[in-house]
């Protein structure tokens, strides 16, 4: 007696719709008409194995013809996509080198059912020079502000610190650091690590390493902290107590992370006023002036409820150390 297993029967016919259209699918895909299209305007990028070189300027000429075999879809899916004809390099034999093309050096993707039928031109040229190195400090960008109700509580940090960068002469020797991809700050919901890749633009020909870097971003909530008080010095060479400041004192108000917040001492913070805003006050005259505040610890920000202050002069008052 025939025995059939359970699990074959089970939902026989759903299994049994799901192989036919499987079957469709295939066949569609296989009676797809296959053609021969031109594909024009695909870069040509130069990869030097050699370390003692590297590709300098353009490749002539900078892009190619190519030939493609397969289905319609494909191509047209490889058109809108893009690609590239990528030159493996091992050896440089000399400075000036003409290089025959190879179809497979065209990046068609892997399981592309797509051909390249043929190359056009067939050769490019392709100039060296001497590759040099050196470590260049890594440039973090932000875009954008955090959210309202986050602060950095510590410097965003970035690991490594440096890169080694290698290639031709002028453009090594010219950079001052590396920039990495902008970071947004609206999108930072919390403290954590990301990983942020160099910024290859204007980096044609020069190899960077690493190519990726770690960021880390501690932050906190964001909060308030109001200083009281603050006394407001000026000093402008007319006597130790030719002027007076009205009012004497000032309030400040911080803005940031909790833990930098308190960790500020008020007898830390002064304000002051330019003695070049006081210059050549007569004897009874009053300015007024705008002030400075310092001690304020980076990445917190302050705000001042009073912009400016009245600065008098006292009548007669006489010359400084008499």
């Amino acid at each position: 007696m025939a025995f059939t297993p359970r699990s074959l029967i089970h939902n026989w016919r759903l299994k049994l719709s799901a192989l036919g259209l499987s079957v469709l699918l295939w066949a569609l895909v296989q009676s797809e008409p296959r053609e021969a299209q031109t594909v024009g305007s695909v870069p040509v990028v130069v990869d030097v194995a050699d370390t003692a070189w590297t590709a300098a300027g353009e490749v002539q000429p900078g892009e190619v013809e190519i030939r493609l075999n397969g289905s319609t879809g494909e191509i047209i899916r490889l058109s809108r996509a893009g690609t590239v004809l990528r030159i493996p390099i091992t050896y440089v034999g000399s400075r000036d080198t003409l290089v025959t093309l190879r179809r497979d050096w065209v990046v068609l993707g892997e399981g592309s059912g797509l051909s390249v039928e043929s190359v056009y031109p067939s050769a490019v040229r392709v100039h060296f020079e001497p590759a040099v190195a050196r470590m260049v400090p890594i440039a973090l960008r932000t875009t954008g502000s955090l959210p309202s109700r986050l602060a950095l509580a510590s410097p965003i940090g970035v690991t490594p610190h440096m890169a080694r960068v290698r290639g031709p002469t002028d453009l090594v020797e010219a950079l001052d650091s590396v920039l990495l991809r902008p970071l947004a700050l609206r999108e930072i919901r919390g403290s954590g690590v990301v990983e942020l890749a160099v910024d290859s633009v204007g980096l044609a020909g020069v190899h960077v390493s690493p190519a990726t870097v770690t960021v880390g971003i501690r932050v906190e909530e964001r909060e308030d902290r109001t200083l009281t008080g603050i006394e407001v010095l000026a000093q402008a060479g007319y006597g130790r107590s030719a002027l007076t400041v009205v009012p004497e004192a000032v309030d400040v108000i911080l803005h940031g992370a909790r833990t930098l917040l308190a960790a500020v001492d008020p007898q830390d913070v002064h304000a002051w006023v330019d003695p070049e805003l006081l210059s050549d006050m007569a004897p009874g005259e009053e300015r007024r002036v705008s002030y400075r505040v310092e001690g304020i610890p980076a990445l917190v920000t302050l705000d001042l409820p009073r912009e400016s202050v009245v600065v008098r002069r006292a009548p007669d008052a006489p010359p400084e150390g008499l």
